[in-house]
């Protein structure tokens, strides 16, 4: 099979998170003034565990908070995407990268997004969502979402997610939050059921309002649970190598990602944090058809449900379905 050819969607994609050691050689030699040394950045692999992977963040420290370094990073990944034939992406931006100031961070994501756009080439749309972690403050994302839906009405990003350790860092605090910017009209994802039990997809679906669950591998040990997100025709982010990496399975084989395809869950196949874990989305694909035996025709429903499944309603790269054009959120 060749997996590279099979037209693909990622939809759980973390802009901080693509960096890798090749990438990092490459930006270097072009502009020595890059904050991250090659031979520095070698010590951040490889990732074995959770603490590993948190690990790896440290070595990215002098690059979080600049949207403006991430151009050459993101320029690179944007090549890799065309060249495995993924279609459309969204990826997620730290909000840690945003200015304080409504006005300014418009400003700033629109150059980012005016200059994305060239990136694009008519062979790829890639859309841009905003992420903040569970542990901050109630306050402060209440404040962010201000700037969250001035960008969205601005036509500059298309979501918000949720993401970092579930433990003890529930969605409850930002329900009044979350329910603001559903009804703006951004779309809603939350991180769940990764390194917690479905006690945590329980308590996304109540208090945050999600279309889309990332991860959400415990929420296959819950019958009632799975009921609901069909019920609700919400679609999970599967993220196959990131949770053997973090130690979310034990084994790939133990992945329920069979499950799934399976039960007729709409999910997507994404590569979370390729850089850290060393992946891509070809060889998730790969991964997918050797380990679970998926075929064309699983791949063809995948990203049929990932198109879907999107949160930016309209779509400009040319041979994309009809059907497929816009997106009726729940």
């Amino acid at each position: 099979m060749d997996w590279k050819a099979i037209p693909k969607v990622e939809l759980h994609c973390h802009l901080d998170g693509v960096l890798d050691r090749a990438m990092v050689r490459d930006i270097r030699r072009d502009d020595p003034t890059f904050p991250i040394d090659p031979r520095e950045f070698e010590r951040a692999y490889p990732i074995c565990d959770l603490d590993s992977f948190w690990n790896w963040w440290h070595f990215i420290d002098p690059i979080e908070g600049k949207l403006e370094i991430f151009y050459p990073i993101l320029g690179q990944y944007v090549e890799r995407l065309k060249a495995q034939n993924v279609r459309y992406a969204e990826i997620m931006l730290p909000s840690g990268g945003l200015p304080q100031d409504t006005a300014e961070a418009v400003e700033e994501v629109r150059a980012f997004r005016e200059w994305l756009n060239q990136q694009e080439a008519g062979r790829t749309q890639v859309e841009l969502l905003v992420v903040f972690g569970r542990d901050a403050f109630p306050d402060k994302v209440a404040k962010l979402a201000e700037r969250l839906v001035a960008l969205y009405e601005a036509g500059l990003i298309f979501g918000v997610a949720v993401a970092g350790p579930e433990q003890d860092h529930p969605i409850k605090p930002f329900q009044q939050t979350m329910a603001k910017l559903r009804e703006a009209g951004l779309g809603i994802e939350i991180h769940a059921g990764e390194w917690c039990g479905p006690e945590s997809v329980w308590d996304a679906l109540d208090h945050g309002y999600p279309h889309r669950i990332g991860h959400g591998v415990s929420l296959f040990k819950d019958e009632r649970l799975l009921d609901l997100v069909r019920e609700r025709g919400i679609h999970v982010e599967v993220c196959p190598t990131s949770n053997l990496k973090t130690g979310s399975v034990a084994r790939i084989e133990e992945h329920p990602v069979r499950l799934a395809r399976e039960l007729g869950l709409s999910f997507s196949i994404n590569t979370d944090d390729p850089g850290p874990f060393e992946c891509s989305m070809v060889s998730e694909y790969e991964l997918l058809s050797n380990v679970f035996g998926f075929s064309d025709g699983d791949f063809q429903t995948i990203y049929v449900n990932s198109l879907e499944a999107r949160f930016q309603p309209e779509l400009r790269i040319e041979d994309f379905t009809t059907e497929t054009r816009r997106v009726q959120r729940i």
